[in-house]
């Protein structure tokens, strides 16, 4: 495992997010905020994204991102797996990410939205709807969230600066980015390195362009 403090607000961590969750205090994450893998065979780098090895996945994390987290946010990758998680994972309450006319298609047509499971509550009032547009993918990673998705949520549940989310599935840092642009602390768990150094970068270009404003 190998960790790399950016700044006094940004932590990255190449290695296993659930060696590195059970490393962290009860509560001490204002914020898991991530996306994890989809189980639907997505092209990954080092991980085999097989609906059994999600399953697996989702059993194992969710227990240490609800133990370390104050509140938990993510998609529930597929609508159809909403069952699983009540009878699993029994969420708080759901979110409604609306992404627009995006061409992906569903069971009955095209999905133009997308339910995330909320576990917890900070001290913070938001809605359970948000829009945000997918953005074009063009850093090597085949999964990217738009920022706004991140900057929506992170934005209203949090409460300060001082405030710590957590993504132990970075991917390539999106919401990371989006903590750089709200000034909220930021610790990032990605098991590619290949991911990790995409992120990275991300990020590092993100407090240049910052610093000049």
């Amino acid at each position: 495992m190998k960790e790399e403090i950016i700044n006094e607000k940004i932590k990255i961590v190449q290695g296993d997010c659930l060696e590195y969750m059970k490393t962290l205090p009860d509560k001490s994450i204002d914020l898991v905020l991530t996306d994890p893998p989809y189980g639907v065979g997505m092209n990954y780098d080092v991980y085999k994204d097989s609906e059994e090895n999600w399953f697996e996945l989702m059993d194992k994390a969710i227990p240490e991102m609800r133990r370390i987290g104050k509140m938990v946010i993510f998609p529930s990758c597929q609508i159809k797996r909403l069952d699983w998680f009540y009878k699993n994972h029994k969420p708080d309450w759901l979110m409604c990410w609306y992404k627009g006319s995006v061409g992906s298609a569903g069971y009955t047509g095209f999905n133009d939205w997308e339910p995330h499971l909320v576990y917890g509550k900070n001290n913070t009032t938001m809605h359970d709807y948000f829009r945000a547009t997918p953005e074009p993918q063009d850093n090597g990673h085949p999964c990217q969230k738009p920022i706004n998705w991140a900057g929506w949520l992170i934005k209203r549940a949090t409460n300060n600066d001082g405030d710590i989310v957590l993504d132990p599935f970075a991917g390539s840092f999106t919401t990371g980015v989006a903590c750089v642009k709200l000034n909220r602390k930021f610790i990032g768990v990605e098991i590619s390195e290949k991911y990790y150094e995409i992120g990275k970068e991300r990020i590092k270009r993100e407090l240049s362009q910052s610093k000049l404003f």
